[in-house]
């Protein structure tokens, strides 16, 4: 593919007018131009900072294009296909940072295969931990005040509260609703096993009335005959709907560098103490669903400590 075809193509992504075989063009030949091996030898710090920066400039340089005059809104992707392609090929952007600039609500996957837990944090800040042979589809981003996914098989949730914006899960033909709680779906291909560990959710179907589950609740509906049976989770069961996640966030005289791995690991940041002595405090404390912003509040509030939070990175330091 040449400079002219991946300008074309791009042009024609952002605008959502690509058909299927052209989509695939652009991702393989993105994909083609993606090297993974570029700055092996830059400390892993200093190359995401490269990146950063680099991806930051990018996505400002994009979103400043004014897109009310016709003549300059066709032009925006050419302007711009020289500088993705050539940070593309220096291995600074890779493929899903490029297409999450050019369609952000575009369609995307997650999988998991049988014996693993695969997670997938979405663009609102829900957790979903996949189990087994299952499928989920989201929007890269969620817009136009929707927040909805589709599930194959089994996934615990744990959704970032949003009062204004329900969040929906289609699977099968059961759609659950929820606005921020957590709780697990298990579709069977037979039945459809929802269990909810906090707050509360909706399940309705075509041929159901709306239910409602509360917390320590669960039910499970027949695909087959559309009948549905109330029952209470059991603490085994719970167990199994949360091993192998970080959904456990619950503390009990913990040292903070125990606190701060499985904070990073769950929610995929980087944790910076501006004062070492930090690590020497501990913490006695249940931030089980609770939001990143939520889980470092009680931390600064517990340890008098003042948190920032940019991006992935997230700095503590005393209160001054």
């Amino acid at each position: 593919m040449d400079q002219k075809e991946f300008n074309i193509l791009l042009d024609k992504y952002a605008k959502g007018l690509l058909n299927k075989q052209e989509a695939e063009r652009l991702e393989l030949w993105l994909d083609s131009l993606e090297d993974k091996s570029a700055f092996s030898t830059i400390p892993e710090e200093e190359l995401n900072a490269s990146k950063t920066a680099m991806f930051e400039r990018l996505t400002a340089r994009i979103n400043n294009v004014p897109q009310k005059k016709t003549p300059v809104y066709r032009m925006w992707p050419f302007r711009i296909a020289a500088a993705v392609a050539i940070l593309v090929i220096a291995g600074f952007i890779c493929r899903e940072s490029v297409l999450n600039i050019v369609a952000p609500h575009r369609t995307t996957y997650a999988v998991s295969v049988k014996g693993r837990v695969t997670k997938q944090i979405l663009s609102d800040g829900t957790i979903v931990w996949l189990k087994g042979n299952s499928r989920l589809a989201f929007p890269a981003k969620f817009g136009n005040g929707k927040r909805e996914v589709t599930l194959e098989g089994e996934a615990l949730f744990e959704v970032a509260k949003d009062e204004k914006h329900p969040f929906r899960i289609y699977c099968g033909t059961l759609t659950t609703t929820v606005l921020g709680t957590s709780f697990n779906i298990c579709d069977t291909g037979e039945e459809i096993a929802v269990s909810v560990l906090t707050g509360k959710v909706s399940v309705t179907s075509d041929k159901t009335r709306q239910r409602i589950i509360n917390a320590d609740e669960s039910i499970v509906y027949s695909e087959t005959d559309a009948t549905v049976k109330q029952a209470h989770p059991t603490q085994t069961a719970v167990h199994e709907f949360t091993k192998g996640t970080e959904y456990d966030m619950a503390f009990n005289d913990a040292g903070m560098a125990e606190v701060i791995q499985r904070i990073e690991k769950k929610f995929e940041v980087n944790i910076n103490l501006e004062d070492t002595a930090i690590l020497k405090s501990l913490i006695t404390a249940d931030m089980t669903d609770q939001s990143l912003e939520n889980t470092m509040g009680m931390i600064g509030q517990a340890l008098s400590l003042d948190v920032e939070i940019k991006g992935r990175t997230v700095v503590l330091q005393p209160k001054k």
